[in-house]
């Protein structure tokens, strides 16, 4: 039977994946979506375009990150969140000198870990 309530402190994460620019922390998981912290290194970006079914949510927490979707550019600093359809296509990166860390939703779960 899956979990129905858990509880994470700061630094605390399941699994941890490097794309080489950052980490990704996983945080939770269910059948219905994952939540997971991303650092991305100053001018550090996840290269490359993708779109997956579903839903994502995005809040950033330090610095500021810009998300293309659809050829289309945000930049989100901290405290911006924004919301898409995550079967456009999309990516992120770090246009700022310093660490950007971001919470990220996405329903349903999508990466491998």
């Amino acid at each position: 039977m899956e979990k129905r309530l858990k509880i994470f402190r700061w630094g605390e994460g399941e699994k941890e994946i490097n794309p080489g620019s950052g980490a990704i922390r996983l945080l939770v998981r269910s059948s219905k979506l994952e939540g997971m912290v991303v650092e991305l290194e100053p001018r550090a970006e996840i290269p490359r375009v993708y779109s997956h079914p579903g839903e994502e949510l995005r809040i950033v927490l330090q610095g500021e990150i810009e998300v293309e979707v659809e050829g289309e550019r945000f930049l989100l600093r901290e405290g911006d969140f924004m919301w898409f359809d995550s079967s456009l296509k999309h990516r992120i990166r770090n246009p700022g000198g310093q660490k950007a860390v971001y919470f990220s939703v996405n329903s349903p779960p999508s990466l491998k870990w």
